[in-house]
């Protein structure tokens, strides 16, 4: 059976491949933009949240675009881990679990803030905005690596 046969699931796993896919040609600018949408997407949500078509249109822009950086991210833990690449794809996909369980948390909790309905998607704004911080840094010192010696 193809993935997505028969489910919803279809347009997530086209997404999730365009992302691999992607991020075979530029790992970094892919994960890289994948965090920028996000951000930009989940602050939307925030100002648009008291609205239905609005909030629907951008929570399914938001399905979309977190499937791009998946693989790719997986791929990397991979690639850093070296020698141990199970450790490495188990501790990505761990990190995925940790971050959707604390953050879902935290999300919750801004439900009771002045924040109200806004309050989830301010912190998933924030959460992906310092996502930016690790993943440009790393995307700096791998393209200092890779570039060949000028002389």
């Amino acid at each position: 059976m193809r993935p997505g046969r028969g489910s919803s699931s279809g347009p997530s796993w086209g997404v999730f491949l365009v992302g691999g896919r992607l991020g075979d040609v530029r790992p970094y600018a892919t994960t890289i933009t994948a965090a920028a949408s996000t951000t930009v997407i989940l602050l939307a949500l925030g100002l648009w949240s008291g609205f239905a078509v609005p909030t629907v249109v951008l929570v399914a822009l938001l399905g979309l675009v977190g499937f791009l950086g998946t693989p790719v991210l997986i791929a990397l833990g991979v690639r850093f881990a070296g020698q141990a690449p199970t450790l490495g794809s188990a501790l990505t996909v761990s990190a995925f679990n940790l971050g959707t369980a604390v953050g879902s948390w935290i999300a919750g909790l801004t439900l009771d803030s002045p924040l109200q309905a806004a309050g989830p998607a301010t912190v998933g704004a924030a959460v992906a905005a310092l996502t930016l911080i690790p993943t440009i840094t790393i995307a700096l010192i791998q393209g200092r690596r890779t570039r060949p010696a000028l002389g």
